[in-house]
């Protein structure tokens, strides 16, 4: 990793994602991220126990912690179920609904890493994106942690751990799904 490149800026990132070429994420731990579930983290909301099975099987074939791949959907499940709310045809109307649950894939903004809206509607492909995004920041970050790859996932050009980083971290650990059946 000598000569591999430091890239920081979002832009850069996003194009070592897409075309899955060496770099190093730098992203300094942050004790000030706030882990804490936010008023509107909706946990019945959440699609971890619909998909377990996909995920788990998904996120082995990519080598991927298939918690952290449960822990990243509960997130966007119980955090992004607004989304639900606008049909397709309002999208004109609501123009912030451009990504698409359980993984909540921002189509235009990864269309060059294969996705389209139509393939994102398809859970199992939804779930293979998010984890091919997991995997791709997992091995550009030294000393992974939850919270740092969490943070990036949430905001590719992030610099340090975010409050989403770390109330993944916390969900990771308390793995809220397993009441409601997904074990693994």
């Amino acid at each position: 990793m000598m000569n591999t490149p430091i890239l920081n800026m979002r832009d850069d990132r996003k194009e070592s994602i897409v075309k899955n070429t060496p770099a190093i994420f730098e992203i300094a731990s942050n004790e000030n991220a706030n882990g804490s579930a936010p008023w509107f983290e909706a946990d019945s909301q959440s699609e971890v126990g619909r998909w377990c099975g996909p995920i788990i099987q998904i996120s082995k074939k990519h080598g991927v912690d298939p918690r952290l791949t449960m822990a990243i959907m509960y997130m966007e499940t119980t955090h992004g179920y607004y989304e639900r709310l606008y049909p397709d045809f309002l999208e004109d109307v609501f123009p912030l609904r451009k990504s698409v649950l359980p993984m909540n894939i921002h189509y235009k903004y990864w269309r060059k890493l294969g996705v389209t809206k139509n393939s994102l509607n398809c859970p199992h492909y939804n779930i293979e994106f998010g984890v091919i995004i997991l995997k791709r920041i997992q091995e550009r970050i030294n000393n992974p942690t939850i919270a740092k790859i969490a943070s990036i996932y949430n905001f590719i050009g992030a610099e340090k751990v975010t409050d989403y980083g770390a109330r993944v971290s916390k969900v990771y650990l308390t793995q809220p799904w397993k009441s409601k059946g997904c074990t693994q």
